[in-house]
């Protein structure tokens, strides 16, 4: 029996769907902006297990774009934080967390989860080719978000698959990177064909490499779409019910 607190997407998916959902695995790396907003909604369609990867504590500056990110949360982990969300949202939800940057070092770990799909919402270029060659030659599912930031319009998020993504110079440097590790084929991907906008000169951090200028809008859809993406997969999992 489906809890009351999802029977409404019991209604839209039915009984048997629900069930799967609320038996599914979820890995989670990285759960700030883009990642606070695809596990919000992973938590609400019921998924039963997470284990959530993140080294960040929330900061001032979260407060514009990440859920994670109040006033009472300010120096905690966001992974700790994000835990007790979901376990608000449902008690019943197994969430472990690590704490931890996600790297060539510790990715095959995460990937010998086998999870039913890995969510990567993290920033850093080598970590996310580290973590998508290690679940693409697994055979893992996992799904991922290109460059949010610096986007203002929510209108031009696409999705597709990473080799036939376009526009975003994140995709293609991920791309390249994959190419490069004799990859021809990819994950799905959450990205945007808006060119960075105008002011984008002052829009990154002191060193140059960081782009640190995001709106929750754009952000809260790159992480929808990304969830989306995830609960697709695990509905596709050995099965045509979605």
């Amino acid at each position: 029996m489906t809890p009351p607190e999802f029977s409404r997407n019991a209604l839209l998916y039915g009984e048997s769907v629900q069930a799967k959902i609320e038996s599914s695995f979820v890995v989670v790396c990285g759960v700030g902006a883009v990642g606070s907003f695809a596990v919000e909604a992973l938590s609400r369609l019921g998924v039963g297990k997470f284990v959530l990867v993140d080294s960040d504590v929330v900061e001032i500056s979260n407060v514009n774009r990440q859920l994670c990110a109040l006033r009472s949360t300010l120096g905690r982990k966001k992974v700790f934080v994000a835990r007790d969300r979901i376990l608000d949202i449902n008690p019943r939800a197994d969430v472990e967390t690590v704490d931890a940057f996600v790297d060539g070092s510790n990715c095959g770990e995460l990937v010998g989860l086998m999870p039913d799909v890995i969510v990567d919402a993290i920033d850093s270029l080598g970590s996310k080719v580290a973590l998508s060659a290690a679940a693409l030659s697994a055979g893992v599912k996992i799904v991922s978000s290109m460059g949010a930031a610096l986007k203002t319009d929510p209108s031009l998020v696409r999705t597709a698959e990473i080799f036939k993504t376009h526009t975003c110079p994140l995709a293609a440097r991920m791309r390249r990177e994959l190419r490069a590790l004799g990859f021809s084929r990819g994950q799905e991907c959450v990205f945007s064909i808006e060119p960075p906008c105008e002011n984008a000169s002052s829009a990154y951090s002191a060193d140059g490499k960081k782009a640190i200028g995001s709106t929750p809008v754009v952000t809260g859809t790159f992480g929808l779409a990304l969830a989306n993406l995830a609960f697709k997969t695990v509905m596709n999992k050995n099965s045509n019910e979605i």
